[in-house]
């Protein structure tokens, strides 16, 4: 499934959880629902910004990608890494069938998630997730190969401006105290694994 996902990473943390997972588990949920609620105002910000109805007339009505253009859009997904570094966009299998449309805005908000992990596997440990395959085609088209594709692009520009329409936006109009709550989060999980280890 496409999603466009705005993560943070911190040498040391990913270890940290993964610790504290074999040996609080209590703690390690009680880590997710403070991130989660640290991030609430992007999560709720980046809400506010999809539109509630179809962006454009033709979103309105089913739509399937198949053949060359179901490759194409197949996994397009955009990684947006913390506040001052470059946006990074990669590509990853989508599954069958690759139903982009019709739109429901209410549905979207509700698939823009916070997640946190401290698994080897992945590359962040904090992290924002829009899981839809709606997400690239919204978020992050800028280019076409096709009149249709240049037109939609164009209406989507002049009523949301140009990619990242909403998921790194919202990041960037999250204020520094979220910041540091993310600076107190962490000095937290660190001393947690100090003083379990000096217990063991």
């Amino acid at each position: 499934m496409a999603n466009i996902s705005t993560t943070i990473s911190v040498v040391g943390v990913k270890e940290a959880l993964a610790y504290l997972n074999g040996v609080d588990k209590t703690y390690r949920r009680e880590i997710t629902r403070q991130y989660a609620a640290i991030v609430e105002p992007i999560v709720k910000d980046a809400q506010s910004h999809l539109p509630s109805s179809a962006p454009m007339s033709g979103w309105k009505r089913n739509y399937s990608v198949g053949g060359q253009a179901k490759a194409e859009a197949k996994g397009q997904t955009s990684r947006l890494v913390g506040r001052g570094t470059q946006r990074d966009n990669f590509s990853r299998a989508a599954p069958d069938p690759t139903d982009l449309l019709p739109w429901d805005g209410a549905k979207q908000a509700k698939l823009i998630k916070p997640w946190v992990s401290g698994k080897k596997s992945k590359a962040n440990t904090f992290g924002l997730k829009w899981n839809s395959k709606s997400a690239a085609l919204f978020d992050l088209s800028g280019r076409a190969k096709t009149p249709q594709g240049e037109q939609m692009i164009t209406v989507l520009g002049a009523r949301f401006g140009g990619p990242s329409r909403v998921m790194w936006k919202s990041y960037e109009r999250a204020d520094d105290q979220l910041q540091e709550n993310m600076r107190r989060l962490i000095e937290e999980i660190m001393a947690s694994v100090n003083r379990n280890m000096k217990v063991i």
